[in-house]
């Protein structure tokens, strides 16, 4: 399955297939029907052994001829049949899971490993030949010793999945297998279920050197970002994505400056903490209110906030000054839920309420600052006029030609007049 390949400057941009065809679409199974009776039952049965034999006769035949092909192909390009025999009949569905490491691989690759420890490269003794000298070794093992060979051959397969490659070159190489094969199980996706999408990867050290690489299952896909997403360029937001990530993820650190920090603290206190309050109001649209906060967060939901850091003004956290620590303080304590809301019960509701009358009968509690043009006179509010449809659209469809036919009459009347002028004088 090809892949076209386009390097755009500093990006790699990869593109799937434009068709794929599936031989035979996977079905989900269907119930059963009735059960047929004992003479069909056993006229069907001599039918499908007899279907089955030309099955196996079939298969036989194309295993032979795989068989053989993967034999001119292990002459051909000097790899094993078997590593053929997998690409032929695997494809992407033995990459989604591996296979349990059993006890008597785990031995052979320990023997393996021990005989050919010091060999020269092109002197190591063949895995076979070591399995049928040491067999009986592998038998008189205890289940003890088994089962340590296996976990000592898990944390071999974990060293080579997520152990750190010190060469370069076995980094690209590592880079470039492993794309491919997520590229293959994502178009085999796409044959299996019917999928599309893409995906991004870049770089997080600047020891490694890769160009951002894309990859989308369908050009059109790209083309489309780049009309209806303003700004929509794979070589800006590859560079930015690896910029950041080179940076550790980290936005304190990406970012330049103080006032740049404290406003993302800023943006940060404002989600976490609108979404803290649509979780326990479950209201999608509640806003948080800081100035009548009394009024409109505990009095109407029966719900406070708890928590604040010390020495920072209850306020809008845009409104807050930019001194970091007391808002990463803050921050801090929402993601631990050191700060957050919680439900009043209804004798403190009640006491609020009580709390909040007084004050407002003493008149401190903060009002609502008056309009910019109070006093002023406004222009008069013009509801408009409603579109409308059916009948009322013929009528007006008959006003208007109405007002045509007397436009026409009108203009008839000046051309009779002028023409009776012609007429008087000649």
């Amino acid at each position: 399955m090809s892949v076209e390949n386009t390097a755009i400057s500093s990006v790699n941009v990869s593109y799937g297939p434009a068709a794929v065809v599936a031989a035979k679409p996977i079905l989900p199974s269907q119930r059963k029907a009735a059960g047929p009776s004992t003479g069909q039952h056993s006229l069907n049965i001599a039918r499908t052994r007899e279907k089955q034999a030309a099955i196996d006769g079939d298969l036989n035949m194309f295993f032979s001829h795989a068989k053989n092909l993967s034999n001119e192909m292990a002459q051909k390009y000097g790899n094993k049949p078997d590593y053929y025999l997998r690409l032929m009949f695997s494809g992407g569905a033995s990459m989604l899971k591996a296979r349990q490491p059993s006890a008597f691989n785990a031995w052979a690759h320990s023997l393996a490993k021990d005989a050919n420890e010091d060999a020269d490269p092109g002197e190591a003794t063949n895995l076979l030949d070591l399995q049928r000298e040491h067999l009986d070794e592998y038998h008189n093992l205890s289940r003890t010793e088994k089962r340590e060979l296996v976990e000592s051959f898990k944390e071999v397969r974990t060293s080579r999945t997520m152990g750190f490659r010190v060469n370069p070159r076995g980094r690209q190489a590592d880079v470039n297998s492993t794309f491919e094969k997520i590229e293959n199980m994502i178009i085999g996706l796409k044959c299996r279920v019917g999928i599309d999408g893409f995906y991004c990867f870049f770089k997080n050290n600047s020891e490694f050197q890769m160009r951002p690489r894309w990859f989308f299952t369908a050009p059109q896909l790209n083309r489309y970002f780049t009309g209806q997403i303003r700004r929509w360029d794979v070589e800006s937001i590859g560079a930015l994505g690896e910029a950041f990530s080179i940076a550790g993820c980290d936005l304190m650190g990406y970012l330049r400056n103080a006032k740049a920090r404290s406003d993302w603290l800023k943006n940060e206190i404002r989600d976490k903490i609108t979404t803290a309050l649509v979780k326990i109001t479950g209201n999608k649209k509640a806003i948080m209110q800081y100035k009548s906060y009394d009024k409109d967060i505990v009095l109407h939901y029966g719900i406070e906030l708890f928590g604040w850091t010390e020495g920072l003004p209850f306020a809008c956290p845009s409104s807050l000054p930019t001194t970091l620590e007391p808002l990463q303080k803050l921050l801090q304590a929402i993601d631990d839920g050191e700060c957050g809301f919680r439900r009043l019960s209804s004798s403190e509701r009640a006491a609020r309420r009580e709390t909040f009358n007084q004050k407002l009968a003493e008149g401190t509690v903060p009002a609502r600052a008056p309009r910019k043009d109070k006093g002023k006179k406004r222009a008069t509010y013009r509801r408009r006029k409603p579109v409308e449809s059916g009948s009322n659209d013929n009528d007006a469809n008959g006003d208007d030609h109405d007002e045509e036919e007397e436009e026409e009459e009108e203009e008839g009347v000046g051309r009779g007049k002028k023409r009776v002028r012609r007429g008087d004088d000649e």
